[in-house]
């Protein structure tokens, strides 16, 4: 009966945020300390301890703190720190301490640890000696910026709130309409026949749900424990079989039209249509699946791997006729957005709306009760897990605007590379990945786009491609060698080493580590400049980053020697080099090792002829 209670709690929590986004709009003071008190019960009661009794203890200290703020909010604000009172001080300290709980309980230890080493420098990073040492702050102030809107229910909690919290719960109601295995027979019947059949099938599904499911390590876990098995049985090393998973989920979150809410993210951070950010993402987007995907048809032919039986093969047309109507929602979402222009939140709603409805007209479709409830209850964990480090994230950034400590950071980044792009892009990927590992990607990207991306932009990077930069790396911080959580959870699957999967996925993704330097010097990639330009870009990108995947995987129409895979690495990375005559270089490199593998196959396939006429 009590589990009933708690799950009740969260279904309560789901519906709050479709009714309170969509029908009865709550102001900041009430609506975000109110998704931080439903996001602490939740938490408390479901992510339970070993100890009964600090469980309880943290709920009842939860619910008053977290009252208290939804009370007191804007009492706290005009106080600003000069009148605060012991209870503000008492209620504030409790609430850092609780999203640090909050954040541990949902996401892990690394993430509570950044926010316990800010406040602490907010209150003692006077006594630190150099640059990074502030002018002190007393107490009272480090409370006042760190429980209003300028911490903890700041803009992080805000966003993560409405729109990601919004389509968390649309893609809960479209897997429990059974989108997931509709994309899964999709594209089995898409690309089940051909070389490499399952693996290709596992990308496609996985660039389709991953858009929408926003974690790359719950879309592994879903699509995953149908598409690595069936990898394996085509005769894929479970390594490989897990790599193709957790890349392909991966690369979802950077695949429009969703982006896994990243859009909606980026376009509210910087002020600009949603529909900027999702064609400046698109071909960067369709290159990182198409390396991917001649990825795998090299290993396929490199190991002699065939696609799946006809008869395991579903018919497309079929298919669609059948069960098409289930996309409709999908359709219905993109339409919304890119041609009415509705705003994502109510687009999500009509698309929800249009999910059930759809459903109700299909026997073997049809949701009961339970599901719903339980869908819904699935969509509140999906929403803590995000509104807990979104809210941790708030302590970071508000001791960066109390202490000035982000300008400083990025000043000592300058510094370090010299004034140089290059080596400034450089840093902030590997600052982007650090602080990603075993993180949300909002909320990577979130940490450190607050710090970094203005010194992109003084360095002349234009805003939506320093933020796109950004949110690649704090992506691939799920599949990056040592804490790749998307990786790991494929290895789980496919009873595979996790560093050595995490590897894998690291190979097959290649062309994302790569990608973000690329639309920096070449902004065409992002949909910026004339159309001549844009086609010649992608095509010369294109080249490279498949010669890259051909080097790395040693296999271009037949077996690579050493030199020829040096050749194909080299041409693949000075093709990045934004000047004319680099592109004219690789260019040819590849063109020429082309033609010489092709060659060599032809004389290979004549010789193999003539043997079997000596024999004969």
């Amino acid at each position: 009966m009590r589990d009933v209670v708690f799950k009740i709690t969260g279904v309560v929590l789901s519906l709050f945020v479709v009714w309170s986004l969509n029908f009865y709009p709550l102001g900041p003071d009430l609506f975000r300390p109110a998704i931080v008190l439903f996001s602490a019960i939740v938490i408390f009661t479901v992510y339970k301890s070993k100890y009964r009794w600090l469980d309880i203890m943290l709920l009842i200290l939860g619910i008053i703190t977290f009252g208290y703020a939804l009370k007191e909010i804007e009492g706290v604000l005009e106080r600003a720190g000069i009148f605060t009172t012991n209870l503000d001080l008492i209620f504030g300290t409790l609430a850092v301490l609780l999203i640090l709980e909050m954040t541990r309980r949902t996401v892990g230890i690394a993430l509570p640890i950044v926010g316990l080493v800010f406040f602490l420098y907010a209150v003692y990073g006077h006594l630190l000696p150099g640059e990074l040492a502030h002018n002190g702050y007393s107490y009272k102030r480090i409370i006042t910026a760190l429980f209003t809107y300028n911490g903890i229910f700041g803009m992080p909690v805000a966003v993560a709130a409405t729109f990601v919290a919004m389509f968390i719960v649309f893609a809960a109601i479209l897997e429990l309409t059974g989108v997931g295995n509709i994309f899964l027979d999709l594209s089995k019947g898409l690309a089940g026949k051909s070389r490499g059949g399952p693996a290709k099938m596992a990308t496609l599904a996985s660039a389709l749900f991953g858009s929408i499911s926003g974690s790359a390590v719950a879309n592994v876990a879903s699509t995953g424990s149908f598409t690595i098995p069936m990898m394996k049985k085509m005769g894929y090393k479970g390594t490989f079989a897990g790599a193709v998973e957790a890349a392909a989920s991966t690369g979802g979150q950077i695949m429009p039209p969703i982006m896994a809410a990243g859009a909606f993210l980026m376009a509210d951070i910087l002020g600009i249509p949603y529909t900027d950010i999702i064609k400046a993402a698109l071909i960067p987007a369709i290159l990182y699946f198409a390396t991917i995907w001649f990825s795998i048809d090299l290993r396929s032919a490199k190991r002699g791997l065939r696609g799946l039986p006809a008869e395991e093969v579903p018919n497309v047309k079929k298919l669609l006729l059948k069960d098409g109507k289930m996309l409709i929602p999908l359709l219905v979402l993109i339409i919304e957005l890119a041609v009415f222009k509705v705003s994502p939140i109510r687009a999500a709603l009509v698309a929800i709306i249009v999910a059930l409805l759809l459903s109700f007209f299909s026997k073997k479709k049809r949701p009961s009760v339970k599901g719903i409830f339980d869908s819904l209850f699935d969509a509140s964990k999906g929403i803590v897990s995000i509104i807990a480090p979104v809210a941790c994230a708030g302590i970071v950034i508000g001791v960066i605007g109390l202490t000035g400590v982000g300008g400083k950071i990025a000043s000592l980044v300058i510094n370090l590379s010299g004034g140089s792009l290059f080596l400034a892009l450089v840093l902030a990927m590997i600052t982007a990945i650090i602080f990603g590992m075993g993180l949300p990607t909002t909320v990577s990207y979130l940490l450190v786009v607050a710090v970094l991306a203005p010194v992109l932009s003084d360095l002349g990077v234009q805003p939506i491609a320093a933020h796109l930069f950004i949110f690649y790396y704090a992506c691939l911080s799920g599949i990056t060698p040592p804490v790749a959580l998307a990786a790991y959870t494929g290895a789980n699957i496919a009873g595979a080493s996790p560093m050595k999967t995490s590897i894998e996925a690291s190979k097959l993704a290649i062309a994302a580590y790569i990608l973000p330097f690329y639309f920096i010097f070449e902004p065409a990639l992002l949909l910026q400049g004339s159309w001549a330009e844009i086609i010649i870009v992608t095509i010369v990108a294109a080249i490279g980053i498949l010669s890259l995947a051909a080097s790395l995987e040693g296999w271009l129409i037949g077996e690579l020697s050493p030199i020829r895979r040096i050749a194909l690495l080299v041409s693949s990375i000075i093709v990045i080099i934004p000047v004319w005559y680099t592109d004219i270089v690789g260019i040819s490199l590849v063109a020429g090792i082309v033609l010489t593998q092709y060659l060599k196959s032809k004389t290979s396939q004549y010789s193999n002829v003539d043997l079997d006429v000596k024999a004969k």
